[in-house]
């Protein structure tokens, strides 16, 4: 266990001070986007000025996140058919993977990852239902446990070991925090928020993502809340929760014709995350395969033996229904036309 700070200011506390900068590229890209009138060209070459950066969108883009069955070779290509807001989503992702891509070959803290990932998808979901934008809700999902990514960072080993403490004992993981770095993720994760000027909204997702809302949530803060307690209770906690949230609690707490329609089968739901987080780790291991991060495949989002892991599945999953039915089509286009040349060359051997 690590040796519990001494008593200073939380702004002055070692723990904060070591937390390195987020990406410069994504902090002009967020500064680019709050612009009413964004020009591509702009945001292109943005982009484009960190070709590494850039590879890693293309990347995704044409992962089977997508689906797409035509190549997108540029991001011209990709702003097109994407659009800005999800060209954003896409880089907060590419930026926050490489933000703690060193960390993430620590087992318990991989598990930060997903729960992050987890998070960014179900706000994404829950603003559909609750006719939030969904693009800026991915995003707060994303950088809700922005403290926490910092420390973990700056602390890669010091972090593990209170996880690994607080899952081993049952504590709660924001006393530990403050026991032994002087201030919780909560409080790291909005004082970054501030330093690094992001957004107001986001800054207060950072820093109060723990808080419950009053009553139905109708703000960027609440909805965040319940998509983290969705992801605990469905498996993909950085540590297991002492209460999880039973879906039919979230539903309470969302507006109620978007409880009405947040689907019944907590397992359905699991397997729609766990689905997409895999197809981020497809990504990630078609880019280096050499350093991808262990899997920890004895925790509770493990999937079940009749669904393990297998790229295929993955690609399948991910692959849009409409390819099924365009196959179809070819197949009985097919059989019309070699049924009608049968037909004229009946008729032309035996009239």
């Amino acid at each position: 266990m690590p040796e519990p700070a001494t008593e200073t200011t939380p702004k002055d506390l070692p723990a904060l001070s070591k937390i390195p900068a987020f990406p410069p590229i994504v902090l002009r890209i967020f500064d680019l986007l709050a612009s009413e009138e964004v020009e591509v060209r702009r945001l292109v070459e943005l982009l484009t000025a960190d070709p590494a950066f850039s590879a890693q969108i293309l990347r995704l883009a044409n992962s089977p996140l997508f689906g797409f069955h035509s190549r997108i070779e540029s991001l011209q290509h990709a702003l097109v058919i994407l659009g800005l807001k999800r060209i954003r989503s896409l880089a907060m992702t590419v930026a926050a993977a490489n933000y703690m891509q060193a960390a993430m070959k620590v087992q318990e803290l991989y598990r930060c990852w997903r729960h992050t990932l987890a998070c960014a998808l179900l706000s994404e979901e829950l603003a559909r239902l609750t006719s939030q934008p969904e693009d800026v809700a991915y995003t707060a999902g994303l950088l809700h446990d922005l403290g926490r990514l910092g420390l973990l960072v700056a602390h890669s080993a010091e972090y593990a070991q209170l996880l690994k403490h607080a899952t081993q004992n049952g504590l709660e993981m924001l006393e530990l925090e403050r026991k032994f770095f002087g201030l919780d993720h909560c409080e790291a994760g909005r004082m970054l928020a501030e330093r690094w000027n992001l957004p107001e909204d986001l800054r207060i997702v950072a820093g109060r993502h723990h808080d419950p809302p009053g009553g139905p949530v109708r703000d960027l803060a609440g909805l965040v809340y319940v998509a983290c307690q969705l992801a605990d209770s469905l498996g993909f906690w950085a540590v297991p929760p002492l209460k999880p949230l039973a879906l039919s609690e979230a539903r309470e707490m969302l507006p109620e014709d978007a409880g009405a329609r947040l689907g019944p089968d907590p397992e359905q739901l699991r397997g729609a995350v766990e689905r997409r987080i895999r197809a981020h780790e497809l990504v990630a291991s078609q880019q280096d395969s050499a350093e991808r991060p262990p899997h920890d495949l004895s925790q509770h989002s493990t999937p079940k033996p009749d669904e393990a892991f297998d790229l295929r599945q993955v690609v399948a999953a991910a692959t849009p229904a409409r390819s099924f039915g365009r196959d179809l089509t070819v197949v009985v286009l097919t059989g019309l036309i070699f049924s009608v040349v049968f037909i004229v060359m009946f008729y032309l051997v035996y009239r």
